[in-house]
């Protein structure tokens, strides 16, 4: 039987919570991940995980194979797949990339941006606290995903957006979100890069861009076990 680290067995799937069986293990397996419930290098068993969610294999390994291609797992030679494990030195250096990439991109959107694109960034800015609210820690990420990709993308500077995305493959287990309070703070630092957007200050976008990701640095450091604390 298929349990978490701290002893607690993951949800079933049931047909009345779920749109797409796929859709629903990918979240639950990423989830867990996210939480910490699989630590990095821990081998994810496609038998076991489909016991424990009461699905078939195919929905568990078409999870599997999504949450490789987000870089959260990786496939191994003898063992399947695994929690990936990032170095100290993995981490710095793709922090070290985001601010440089990502500071460019919120400076060339504060330009760029458009009026009717700035409700979208709001809207997946308070989408990610609803989330925060509900203790639902994929949404967290994949909204908080979606506001830096609306940034992004505003700098209309396709080559750059390719570039960043790169960084961002796996970047989910990189970002401190599950430490007490962070989420809130993060959502509290986006609204900072909105109204620099809004007030089309390339200066206080840069900024705003910087904190952002020095913030998360230094909490994600400052962790004594990557990835363990809740929202």
């Amino acid at each position: 039987m298929l349990r978490s680290s701290d002893g607690a067995r993951l949800p079933a799937i049931t047909p009345e919570a779920i749109v797409s069986v796929n859709d629903a293990v990918t979240r639950v397996v990423r989830d867990a991940i996210l939480r910490g419930k699989f630590r990095p290098g821990e081998r994810l068993v496609q038998d076991d995980l489909a016991a424990e969610l009461k699905v078939s294999r195919q929905p568990v390994r078409e999870a599997l194979r999504r949450l490789e291609s987000e870089g959260l797992i990786i496939q191994l030679p003898q063992r399947g797949f695994v929690v990936r494990e990032y170095s100290e030195g993995d981490v710095r250096e793709n922090y070290y990339l985001r601010q440089l990439l990502e500071c460019e991109a919120a400076r060339l959107a504060a330009g760029r941006i458009l009026p009717q694109e700035l409700e979208p960034l709001k809207a997946a800015n308070r989408a990610m606290a609803d989330a925060v609210s509900a203790q639902d820690a994929s949404s967290v990420v994949e909204r908080n995903a979606r506001f830096h990709r609306l940034v992004h993308e505003s700098a209309r500077m396709p080559g750059l957006v390719r570039l960043i995305n790169q960084l961002w493959v796996g970047l989910t287990v990189l970002t401190p979100l599950f430490i007490s309070g962070r989420a809130s703070r993060s959502i509290r630092e986006h609204e900072a890069i909105i109204a620099a957007l809004q007030a089309h200050d390339a200066e206080q976008a840069d900024t705003a861009m910087r904190e952002h990701i020095r913030q998360a640095s230094e909490e994600y450091f400052a962790q004594p076990v990557p990835g363990s604390a809740e929202v």
